[in-house]
């Protein structure tokens, strides 16, 4: 029986092939740097799209079908990637490179009822490795998002998602396996605004849950079956026609699934801070404050912690964009190393249109994870460029490469790697 995801570079490029000679296709393409599978928001939504389907007007792409009374509009997608990785397993020495082909077909619907929009996103990413045949996968990923009035002071965005994906060996604290670690991971969120639109002050409510459950290389990965509850307020304040002060508070609960596990922990976070437009082409908004990170089992060292969270939004064009997110906030950790990690980022990133058919981009980030309760320290640099040209309205190739420098206080941890890409975006 043949293995999941075990298709040959033949019968990929026939699938990409076909797909590919009608416009009607589309793809997010993601980074040489991560897989397909992260946690990241896979929903490239836009409640505007629909609205405009909703009243007839013309779009750039989709197809727009009436559904028991509703107007949808569906943007099928592929992308189609080959990738040279020069160090496949994130190791200091002895490198193991390869190639990777990657076809990533997805589907994505939007709708409009009245004031409130919806989406739904389905995607399978599907990887080959020219030699290291353990490693190839098929990830699967379905995500959907509801935007909700609920009257004139109260209104919700509303989240879930299920991911069915896997960590590349050797980019987790785990000890190299004969395959990839896997997972399943569920999560809901939901945020709920009373205030009304033109009012000086609003209260958001938020509340999430994260659920992930490996069901491979249990001997390791079963110490790592955990859910995530938290729940918070945010209050806003408009104290200006561009400043709006913030004062947030959240409480999370983090709970392992396995008995004699000891890293359950409570955090509570209390932060302020405040948004300012700028101008027409700069947004700021900045908030700072405190989390307390106390675990269940006293043997286990509680702590407080400064935690902030960042962004600085320039477009001095219409054409150009730059941002900015500085983070500093608690991560779990894996593979047993202290008992939790205090992660500082910093992530600058450029985005310009040299034409309507040219765009790059360029990126830059600077990671420090502090093992609290583990004398180690790492710093971890990546750098990324990626150029598109766009031959249609609905095709688009171009070049990706990524850097990734790791420096550890344990050098079994340290890595250099380079990634380089060129890709195949078909889009409808």
């Amino acid at each position: 029986m043949r293995e999941r995801g075990q298709l040959n570079p033949a019968q990929l490029f026939a699938l990409a092939g076909m797909a590919l000679m009608s416009p009607a296709a589309l793809a997010q393409q993601p980074g040489p740097g991560v897989r397909a599978g992260s946690t990241e928001p896979a929903i490239p939504y836009s409640p505007a799209a629909g609205a405009a389907a909703q009243e007839g007007a013309a779009q750039a792409g989709g197809l727009t079908l009436k559904l028991m009374g509703t107007l949808v509009t569906v943007h099928p997608s592929l992308n189609a990637d080959v990738k040279h990785d020069d160090n496949i397993f994130f190791t200091p020495n002895k490198r193991s490179a390869d190639q990777i082909l990657e076809l990533t077909p997805a589907l994505r619907l939007e709708a409009r009822q009245a004031n409130n929009a919806f989406a739904l996103r389905m995607s399978t990413s599907i990887g080959q490795y020219q030699h290291s045949r353990a490693d190839n996968y098929t990830n699967y990923n379905v995500d959907g998002l509801a935007d909700l009035d609920l009257g004139t002071r109260l209104r919700a965005r509303l989240s879930a998602g299920y991911l069915d994906g896997e960590d590349p060996r050797g980019s987790t604290n785990n000890p190299l396996s004969s395959t990839p670690d896997r997972y399943r991971q569920i999560q809901g969120r939901g945020i709920f605004r009373y205030g009304s639109r033109g009012a000086k002050g609003r209260i958001d409510f938020e509340l999430g849950r994260l659920q992930r459950n490996y069901y491979n290389n249990r001997a390791i990965t079963a110490a790592e079956d955990h859910a995530v509850d938290d729940i918070g307020a945010t209050f806003n304040w408009r104290v200006g026609p561009v400043t709006t002060l913030q004062f947030q508070g959240k409480h999370t609960r983090v709970d392992y699934t396995l008995s004699g596990s000891t890293l359950g922990s409570i955090e509570n976070a209390l932060l302020t801070g405040a948004t300012w437009d700028a101008s027409a082409k700069t947004k700021i908004a900045f908030r700072i404050g405190t989390v307390r990170k106390v675990f269940d089992d006293p043997a286990r060292t509680s702590s407080s912690t400064i935690t902030w969270a960042g962004e600085v939004e320039w477009s001095p064009r219409t054409y150009s964009h730059v941002m900015l997110n500085l983070n500093r906030t608690p991560a779990e950790t894996s593979g047993g190393v202290g008992n939790y990690i205090d992660r500082t980022s910093t992530v600058a990133r450029w985005t310009h249109g040299w034409s309507s058919r040219f765009t790059t981009e360029a990126s830059a980030s600077l990671v420090t994870d502090a093992y609290e309760g583990a004398a180690r320290t790492d710093r971890t640099r990546n750098y990324e460029f990626k150029a598109t040209h766009k031959m249609r309205r609905w095709l688009s190739w171009g070049g990706d490469y990524a850097h990734g420098n790791r420096i550890s206080d344990d050098s079994s941890f340290d890595y250099r790697r380079n990634v380089f890409m060129l890709f195949l975006h078909a889009a409808l």
